[in-house]
């Protein structure tokens, strides 16, 4: 369950695995000089804990002592958390050692924008619950306007009021991801402005690998391939023209021909030079959606794809769109719309704004708090196929298959594992667990398309399917995963990757990201 921490003196490392942190991690830099700018003395901070159970949660508080400067091994700060108290008159508040790992800036409020959008069945949130933030999905929307959401590391699903619940971010690489949606500007700024989602070209840049983004044109763009080009030229930026590949030219550029631009001569189709970043090949077709007010979009104008915004949904066929850089209001028809997508490191990106992109489930929730009913052994027949999470410290995140053998008691079983061994390294392993800890297998999806970038997948490695993240789509259908407990990056196949489910009160649901672009 979600207890309440309590005073435990210096909390244990965690045992992640049986292998070594990866080589980039923060407890093996010992050549950092610099700390990071939010660790000074008196700063607040969000802590996170290494303990079972408290995975996944962070508290508030501030750092009392940072490593010394003369000590380029040390990576622990001593911390006073916030809500946190040794005593229980909450009179003295608990100070713990950590390591700089287990520290970041306080999450930042949620935006005038984001309190005004709705939460959607499938977001991740963040949940105020005894006295921390716990990261769940939401799972339900409630008629009195409360939110069921469940906890995977707890296998809980609890109700909570909006002012309860904040958008999770995750703190990367020195920014929080996805960034805080845009404030509202001042009163006077006119309604298309604030719905408008639009970026500069310098900040989808600053989202690009630039070697990825080299590597995957000149593996992709070859003679003949139809692509879209953009351009820099001034009135024309952000704006997609249909082309096709004549040649590469050198390693980072390409001659192309439009398909609807002419030369001069208004005869011949323009030829022109463009490099690397501003090729891409076209997007893929929209599944039939209707567009919602606030969706970022592109409408094909004057013989290219424009970015733009809903301001007023279907009405006779057409939608109204604004564009911001001409500051013109025009209606389309749906066949001259798409969702706006952008291509960052060879996939693409939805700016998760308006409409309902994310596919949604509802789930039954007829209580405050989802127990752990002795019922659910019912489900499973002695023999059957079923996948298992250990309560190991290490394994949390982790399924194994494995075969129901007996029951003990209302709420244990016996299961012996596929593929883990006993110490003799012949027989099966066989352990006994709640019965909470086990699940049917998931239902098989088969992903012919590729996944893209903060898709939450299983990954299988070491026996076991792991929950991960999408951080990097490679070439030859390989992945980049990052596993949130060990924060290590491994490569996989696609071979290797199933879509992350959940097994919430006897349905599967589907979790298709982890972040919001």
């Amino acid at each position: 369950m979600l207890r309440p921490r309590r005073s435990l003196g210096v909390s244990s490392p965690a045992k992640q695995r049986k292998k070594a942190a990866p080589k980039n991690s923060m407890a093996t830099r010992a050549n950092r000089k610099r700390l990071p700018s939010y660790l000074k003395p008196g700063s607040a901070v969000e802590i996170s804990s290494d303990e079972i159970g408290f995975r996944g949660s962070w508290y508030m508080g501030k750092v009392i002592t940072i490593p010394s400067s003369s000590d380029k091994d040390s990576v622990k700060c001593q911390v006073e958390y916030t809500t946190l108290f040794f005593d229980k008159e909450g009179t003295k508040p608990l100070k713990e050692v950590v390591d700089m790992s287990q520290l970041r800036p306080p999450a930042p409020p949620m935006s005038e924008i984001e309190k005004k959008k709705k939460i959607v069945v499938g977001e991740e949130v963040d949940a105020f619950y005894n006295d921390g933030w716990w990261e769940g999905d939401v799972t339900e929307v409630l008629d009195d306007g409360k939110f069921s959401v469940f906890f995977r590391s707890s296998k809980e699903q609890i109700r909570f009021r909006k002012d309860e619940l904040r958008f999770h971010r995750e703190w990367v690489d020195g920014a929080w991801k996805p960034p805080l949606e845009e404030t509202e500007e001042e009163e006077d700024e006119s309604e298309e402005d604030k719905l408008d989602d639009s970026e500069d070209e310098e900040d989808i840049l600053a989202r690009v690998d630039l070697e990825t983004t080299r590597a995957i044109a000149k593996q992709m763009f070859s003679s003949g391939t139809v692509v879209e080009v953009s351009s820099d030229e001034e009135g024309f930026q952000g704006c997609w023209f249909a082309a096709k590949v004549v040649e590469p030219v050198g390693e980072d550029k390409f001659l192309v021909e439009y398909r609807d631009l002419r030369e001069k001569d208004g005869i011949e189709p323009l030829k022109e030079e463009t490099d690397f970043l501003h090729i891409r090949p076209p997007p893929p077709r929209d599944e039939d959606i209707d567009f919602a007010v606030g969706d970022k979009i592109n409408a094909f104008y004057n013989d290219g794809w424009w970015v733009g915004v809903v301001i007023d949904g279907m009405k006779h066929g057409t939608v109204g769109i604004y564009f911001r850089q001409s500051q013109e209001k025009m209606r389309f028809g749906r066949q001259g719309l798409r969702l706006h997508k952008d291509w960052v490191d060879g996939t693409w990106q939805l700016p998760l704004k308006g409409g309902k992109i994310k596919r949604e489930k509802t789930v039954s929730c007829n209580r405050n708090v989802r127990p752990k009913k002795a019922t659910e052994k019912q489900a499973f027949s002695i023999g059957t196929p079923v996948e298992v999470s250990p309560e190991e410290e290490g394994f949390e995140d982790s399924w194994f298959l494995a075969k129901l053998i007996e029951y003990r008691g209302k709420d244990k079983c016996l299961v012996e594992y596929d593929n883990l061994k006993a110490e003799d390294g012949k027989e099966p392993l066989r352990e006994e667990v709640n019965v909470s800890r086990i699940r049917p297998l998931p239902l098989e999806s088969v992903m012919v398309s590729p996944f893209e970038r903060h898709d939450k997948v299983n990954a299988l490695y070491n026996d076991g399917w792991w929950v991960g993240v999408i951080r990097k789509v490679l070439s030859k259908s390989s992945y980049l995963v990052l596993f949130k407990n060990t924060q290590e990056l491994l490569k996989f196949h696609h071979s290797q990757l199933r879509l992350h489910q959940e097994w919430i009160d006897g349905k599967w649901i589907t979790s298709f990201k982890s972040q919001k672009v």
